[in-house]
């Protein structure tokens, strides 16, 4: 009998077995991809007023429609900002490079807003506001020197008020689709500061001088309960006060502590190690096997 055939055998044995539940393990670990289809409601069903929509992406309030009001129409006004900037100032090369920044980061916000917009049923503005109206009216009117100088102070003022909303937004939403907006909106519009303020023109004595955030209310000694909720918002200013971080059941971070290193798929691990050992054992056996065989027919 050829006992390199059985040997050869019960590793390929061994490597299928491991493969197979290895492969098992792996593919039952990675986080379920939600059978639900995605749907798109009606158009204005996305609540209004001081309303609280529930949606696939999570519950959409005022400030989630207000924030999609804001940067669309962020673009209805700055794009074409950024087109009256390379139709007028075509010799300033880096006015040119700020519209080119300008129409092109918008472009891609508008998509991202648009497209959120129709998920969520929320119908967006179609116009600018009348105060960016009266922004572009001003740049119609300037030219050369002033018109830079009004074109880049306009804008970074705008961003920068933008900016911030967007991070108040970012941290506080529970609607997934507008934390991939607050997201996007954050990066283009750091994006726009920045290539105005290369302009040379921006008047940063001009822009709001931030605030600190509020201290701490001191410690509650006479026993009565903490306000939660509305109470607690109304107590102080700073967003972080009584914020205790959370992490929601299910995710990565809480599977490895709950469910151990391999998520739920721990005994497929360890079978699948088993099974390795197993073969590593029956070779070592029919290795010696082999030798004691040699050794009896050289006797």
């Amino acid at each position: 009998m050829d006992l390199a055939k059985p040997t050869r055998l019960m590793v390929a044995l061994a490597g299928c077995a491991l493969a197979v539940l290895l492969n098992t393990g792996t593919a039952a670990g990675q986080p379920s991809t939600p059978s639900a289809p995605i749907s798109t409601p009606p158009p204005d069903s996305g609540g209004k007023g001081d309303e609280v929509v529930q949606t696939q992406w999570g519950p959409l309030g005022p400030a989630d429609r207000d924030f999609m009001n804001r940067v669309k129409q962020a673009g209805l006004w700055e794009k074409p900002a950024g087109e009256k900037g390379k139709a007028k100032r075509a010799d300033q090369p880096k006015i040119q490079e700020a519209c080119k920044h300008l129409i092109e980061g918008h472009t891609l916000l508008d998509n991202v807003v648009n497209r959120a917009g129709v998920l969520l049923g929320h119908t967006l503005p179609a116009e600018a506001s009348d105060e960016q109206k009266g922004w572009l009216a001003e740049m119609d009117a300037a030219n050369g020197d002033e018109f830079d100088a009004v074109f880049a102070n306009r804008l970074r003022a705008a961003h920068g008020k933008v900016y911030a909303y967007a991070a108040q937004i970012r941290a506080g939403t529970k609607n997934e689709l507008i934390r991939i907006l607050s997201t996007q909106a954050m990066i283009t519009v750091f994006d726009h500061m920045k290539v105005l303020e290369e302009t040379g023109r921006v008047d940063f004595a001009g822009l709001e001088s931030p605030q600190p955030l509020a201290p701490p209310p001191p410690a509650n000694d006479s026993g009565t309960p903490e306000p939660t909720g509305d109470q607690a918002a109304e107590r102080s200013a700073n967003p972080t006060d009584g914020v205790i971080p959370t992490v929601p059941q299910g995710t990565r971070f809480t599977r490895t502590a709950e469910q151990g290193v391999f998520g739920d798929n721990n005994g497929v691990f360890f079978g699948a190690i088993a099974v390795l050992a197993l073969a590593l054992v029956g070779m070592r056996m029919i290795s010696r096997s082999k030798k004691s065989r040699r050794k009896s027919r050289s006797y």
